[in-house]
């Protein structure tokens, strides 16, 4: 079996103890996420919902342009096992490995409870995002497409600490991390060969409410286990200047970048400036802004204005894989 460097057919970068390609297969749309509406969720996962549908555009990728490395998850099993199984199928079928890059939840508990996604993170952020951006990050959010998308439509469901409170520094010192589901979690991925290891977003909680300390334990705990470790980042404005600031030891960062800002917050103009003074590469995801701006310009701006290292991007149908990636590789290739 060719390796997935030998295989592939776009650069690589050095990150950590990894040659990352420069283009990752993205897990969406297969897990469902459109980042449009429901009703184009529902049509992913009708045309997505056996393996050899999935393997059958992971193949154009991999034949037809080398790209070799894929996201994977573990956080919604019956779909993540089904795109798990379509990678491994793809490997047996091209007599190519493909580097596996796994998005890895940091359970963070208070009082045994996991808050990852609580109301009071969500709170939580809301209130450093609106510290830093001002005004600019309150009209921002209005026209944040991919954030109505997450919530479920409709700016009413947006977490505020008008609404909820967000957590105290008495309740950020009880946070905890749950080995335990953190193993249980690294178990999902039983048997698989991990290029680099990406815990979850759930740093940006931790740094918002100063415990550097549990960010070091965990990272720490996954050095153990992995050679290259990056960190998921969803508030670059806030949360980069923190970690650069507390020199944490990962390898890179990877975080939303667009053209139109979706997604990147408190304010694409906040995010874009952490990220070009960042320590560290920066591995992008959402180039494509959820499926709102395509074609070689969105890779353009994402590679040679921003200058990220490596881009994640959406799959879907063998047509939107062919038409996607050949932008991708004109704007490499120059």
């Amino acid at each position: 079996m060719k390796s997935y460097l030998e295989a592939s057919g776009v650069p690589t970068v050095s990150i950590g103890a990894a040659q990352v390609p420069r283009l990752v297969m993205g897990i969406h749309p297969y897990d469902g996420c459109s980042y449009q509406d429901a009703e184009r969720d529902a049509d992913n996962l009708r045309r997505f919902g056996t393996v050899g549908q999935v393997v059958d555009v992971l193949r154009v990728a991999v034949e037809e342009f080398g790209v070799t490395t894929a996201q994977v998850d573990h956080m919604i099993p019956h779909l993540d096992r089904l795109h798990l199984q379509a990678v491994w199928e793809t490997e047996r079928r091209t007599d190519t490995q493909i580097g596996l890059l796994p998005y890895i939840l940091i359970p963070v508990t208070l009082d045994g409870e996991i808050v990852s996604y609580a109301k009071q993170a969500h709170a939580t952020f809301y209130a450093h995002d609106e510290r830093v951006g001002g005004d600019a990050f309150r009209e921002k959010i209005k026209q944040d497409e991919i954030l109505r998308y997450t919530l479920a439509g409709s700016m009413d469901n947006l977490v505020t600490p008008d609404i909820v409170a967000p957590y105290t520094e008495e309740e950020a010192s009880r946070f905890e991390i749950d080995y335990g589901v953190l193993e249980q979690y690294l178990g999902f991925f039983a048997g698989c060969e991990i290029l680099v290891a990406d815990p979850g977003a759930e740093i940006d909680l931790l740094a918002m409410t100063g415990r550097f300390d549990l960010i070091r334990e965990y990272i720490a705990f996954l050095r153990g286990r992995f050679d290259t470790v990056i960190t998921s980042v969803h508030h670059a404005g806030v949360t980069i200047p923190l970690l650069e600031t507390e020199g944490i030891d990962v390898d890179a960062y990877l975080t939303p970048v667009n053209r139109l800002g979706h997604y990147m917050f408190p304010t694409r103009e906040l995010a874009l400036d952490a990220i070009r003074q960042s320590r560290k590469p920066v591995i992008a995801i959402k180039p494509l802004a959820g499926g709102r701006d395509l074609g070689t310009p969105a890779f353009d701006y994402v590679f040679n204005d921003v200058g990220i290292a490596s881009t994640l991007y959406g799959m879907g149908t063998v047509d939107q894989v062919r038409e996607t990636t050949a932008a991708a590789c004109t704007v490499l290739a120059a």
